[in-house]
């Protein structure tokens, strides 16, 4: 069974669903006129990939660093510019020295490497998902007041007993 729907970004899918296995694909258009002409050609793709067990695959064996190029440079993720940045700094240092010792800071990179791994797979770019245990475990922080806040509370408000 197949399905059509478009993201809040305008972009169209196709969802195609057979004997329990689903297989999603971005039809790359905003238009519905391209959308409805492309249907039934990457049904046909789908349906020899959810039958066969294989399928029209591009490549399926990307090494992460290249990967990792490919899901920063893509221009449909429509992250904020700070989202795209700490993307970057956390799979760049992650390529570069494996996980941080932080365990936040661990947890967040593999969340970020999970997200990768499971774009690569949606878009044929690797064969199989790997999926990294611990982006749970992380360690709650206190809140620290800034100098200036703290230069607010101790000299600006105006209960005594308070500063006392």
């Amino acid at each position: 069974m197949a399905s059509v729907y478009r993201k809040p970004s305008g972009i169209y899918y196709l969802a195609v669903t057979f004997q329990n296995k689903r297989i999603i694909r971005s039809l790359g258009t905003r238009s519905s006129e391209t959308a409805k002409k492309l249907i039934p050609q990457i049904e046909k793709q789908i349906l020899s990939e959810l039958i066969n067990g294989t399928g029209n695959r591009r490549g399926g064996h990307l090494s992460f660093p290249a990967l990792v190029k490919r899901y920063l440079s893509y221009n449909n993720h429509y992250w904020a510019n700070s989202t795209l940045e700490r993307y970057k700094t956390l799979l760049g240092n992650y390529v570069a020295n494996g996980l941080p010792d932080n365990p936040t800071t661990k947890s967040m990179t593999i969340r970020v490497i999970n997200s990768c791994n499971n774009w690569g797979y949606k878009y044929g770019f690797i064969a199989k998902p790997v999926k990294m245990e611990g982006g749970s475990k992380w360690e709650t922080r206190d809140r620290v007041f800034t100098n200036s806040e703290l230069k607010i509370i101790l000299e600006e408000v105006g209960d005594t007993s308070f500063n006392s």
